[in-house]
C-alpha cells in the first residue's frame, strides 16, 4: 500500500514539474528573453545572457524536482565541469531530462538540439533566444560549433543525436568527432545515467519507476585525438569510436 501511494505522489511530482517546466519556458520565451533583448548591446551578449538565465532557471527546475520526489542528482567531480570555454562537451542520452540536468551544471552553453524544437511552442522561445543550433545541417552544423567554441564558448552535443535506445547506446554520428578535430582535438565526455531507468525514449511520462530517478552525471578526463596526419574521415572515424568505447566502458556496456 505505501509502495503504491508512494507511486502516484512521484506520479503527481513529475505531471507538477513538466507543467512548471512548461509555463517556465513560456515565460522565458514570451517574457524575460525579449526583456533581455532589448537591454542587450549586440547578439552575442544577448545570447550569453539568456544561456545565463536559462541555467538559473534549470537549477530552480532540478531542485523543485528534487523537493517533490522526482529526482536525486550525484555530480562526482563537479570541479570537471567547465565554468568558461573553449569547450567540447559530449555526453550520452538516455533520458528526456540529461539537456536541462546538464545546462543546470554549467553557466553557459550552446546546445545542439534537434531542428523540431524550433517550432516547439514550449521550447521555440529558449532554443531560439539562446541561440542554439540544429543538428541537421550537417557540416554548417560542424562549422557553428567550431566558430563558437573558437570564440570562447562551451558547446554541448550528443553524439548519438537524440535519446538512446533502452539499455545501449544509439549510433554516434560523427559530427563531434569533426568538430574536436578543428578545435584542437579534445572533447569533455559526461556519463549520464539515471537508475532505475525512466523518462526513456518512448516511455510516457507518467510510466515512473518503482523509486525516485537517481541521475549521475560523471565527468570524466577529456578525450584527445591522436596527433595529426590521418585523412580527415579516418580520423574523425577512429575519434568517434574512441568515444563510444568510453561511453561503453562507463556505462559496463561492452556489447556495442
Amino acid at each position: 500500500m505505501a509502495g503504491a501511494l508512494d507511486r502516484w505522489v512521484r506520479i503527481a511530482g513529475t505531471g507538477a514539474s513538466f507543467a512548471f517546466f512548461g509555463v517556465g519556458s513560456l515565460v522565458l520565451g514570451l517574457i524575460a528573453f525579449p526583456i533581455l533583448a532589448a537591454v542587450s548591446w549586440n547578439e552575442t551578449n544577448r545570447q550569453m545572457r539568456m544561456q545565463r538565465l536559462i541555467h538559473h532557471s534549470f537549477r530552480v527546475f532540478e531542485a523543485f524536482m528534487k523537493a517533490v520526489g522526482v529526482i536525486a542528482v550525484a555530480v562526482p567531480a563537479p570541479e570537471r565541469f567547465p565554468k568558461r570555454g573553449p569547450c567540447l562537451v559530449i555526453a550520452n542520452h538516455p533520458t528526456l531530462l540529461d539537456y536541462v540536468l546538464l545546462v543546470a551544471q554549467m553557466p553557459q552553453a550552446d546546445v545542439v538540439v534537434k531542428k523540431a524544437y524550433w517550432s516547439n511552442p514550449v521550447t521555440a522561445g529558449v532554443v531560439r533566444g539562446a541561440g542554439y543550433i540544429p543538428n541537421d545541417t550537417g557540416e554548417a552544423t560542424v562549422e557553428e560549433c567550431v566558430r563558437r567554441i573558437e570564440a570562447g564558448r562551451i558547446v554541448l552535443l550528443f553524439p548519438e543525436g537524440t535519446r538512446s535506445p533502452r539499455g545501449g547506446l544509439g549510433r554516434f554520428q560523427r559530427g563531434a568527432a569533426h568538430v574536436a578535430l578543428a578545435t584542437g582535438g579534445r572533447a569533455l565526455p559526461v556519463t549520464v545515467t539515471c537508475e532505475p531507468p525512466g523518462l526513456m525514449r518512448g516511455q510516457p511520462w507518467y510510466d515512473v519507476p518503482e523509486r525516485r530517478m537517481q541521475y549521475t552525471f560523471d565527468a570524466g578526463e577529456p578525450i584527445v585525438a591522436a596527433p595529426d596526419g590521418e585523412p580527415r574521415g579516418r580520423a574523425s572515424r577512429s575519434l568517434t569510436a574512441a568515444y563510444r568505447e568510453h561511453f561503453e566502458k562507463r556505462l559496463g556496456n561492452t556489447d556495442g
